[in-house]
């Protein structure tokens, strides 16, 4: 069952929602999560097009169609491999200015200082850019966990590189993925750059995974959903997010997608004032649920039913990463 206390600021969250968004064909809201190294606010839009797991070729097929679409935020990475093929898509089919694109991306964890602007330079030749708007590291350590790359000395290391590339101006923004509290306490240690976001997983059945929720509220970090849907993960089909039981039987309440619920409830918690969820990151190749997943902002869940999805226990978040060194 999930815990007292996150059932308790989903609930809090409703009891002082109020709204007149109606976004159907017009911009995506967005939250300001800090400033750049000018002064400048940077506003980061609620639903993204996320690109993991796409080559090249999809990468460009999806993001132009998020663009058609009228997406204005893409997630990717240096560890995708498919940075080129997002280049390629933002200079091919964004055709509005340059300043009204998020355009976030990653560097592995477990680098040295020259590593991580080596990295960076690499991103910015293959989005084709100057700057990107987001820049984060991509895990507490290198993949494998190895020892000398795996400790807090090491992500300090990393996170001072980071303000460094932030205070250049090749990043507006930065910020961590798959950190635990205890990382988060790691850079806090030397940070003079606030981290503006830390991206986990999150959807509906995940609750607050490893309490990570709460610590970035505790230092104002923006907690942003990677696999909104659940995707890819394992459960029964009756647990599903797009098509299960719970999202399609609210969804059938105001006419939309069990996928267009199940977005809903997490962008809903980001739209209240003082809120830090800082949205989501769905991906597709469809055109149809491309557009299906950006069209979560004409309608308004109960809070019976934002309680029922907060209760839920499945599909369950993959925990692990608290164990990284």
């Amino acid at each position: 069952m999930a815990t007292t206390s996150y059932l308790s600021t989903v609930l809090a969250v409703l009891s002082i929602f109020s709204t007149a968004v109606n976004i159907v064909g017009a911009d995506v809201p967005y939250v300001t999560i800090g400033v750049d190294s000018s002064g400048v606010q940077v506003q980061l839009p609620l639903v993204g097009a996320g690109t993991w797991q796409y080559n090249d070729t999809i990468a460009y097929q999806s993001v132009c169609q998020a663009f058609e679409a009228g997406y204005t935020f893409v997630d990717t990475a240096f560890g995708y491999g498919n940075q080129k093929g997002v280049g390629k898509a933002i200079a091919d089919c964004w055709t509005r200015p340059r300043e009204e694109l998020f355009v976030m991306t990653k560097i592995k964890g477990g680098l040295t200082a020259h590593q991580v602007h080596a990295a960076h330079q690499q991103n910015l030749w293959e989005l084709r850019l100057d700057y990107v708007d987001h820049l984060m590291t991509h895990y507490p350590a290198d993949w494998s966990q190895s020892p000398d790359k795996s400790s807090p000395e090491a992500r300090q290391v990393e996170w001072l590189a980071l303000e460094a590339i932030y205070k250049t101006g090749q990043a507006r923004s930065i910020g961590l993925s798959h950190y635990c509290p205890r990382h988060i306490d790691d850079v806090m240690q030397v940070a003079t750059v606030n981290p503006s976001i830390n991206q986990v997983e999150y959807h509906v059945g995940s609750g607050d995974i490893d309490g990570v929720m709460q610590k970035c509220r505790e230092n104002s970090i923006f907690f942003m959903s990677f696999s909104p849907l659940c995707g890819p993960c394992s459960y029964e089909s009756q647990d599903s997010l797009i098509h299960g039981e719970l999202v399609t039987e609210i969804a059938s309440k105001y006419n939309v997608t069990g996928s267009q619920v199940s977005l809903r409830f997490i962008v809903q918690q980001a739209l209240v004032k003082g809120s830090y969820v800082g949205g989501v990151i769905p991906k597709s190749n469809d055109l149809q649920h491309i557009r299906s997943n950006l069209d979560v902002f004409d309608f308004e869940l109960s809070q019976d039913d934002m309680y029922s999805l907060g209760a839920a226990t499945l599909p369950a978040a993959e925990g692990g990463d608290c164990n990284v060194p």
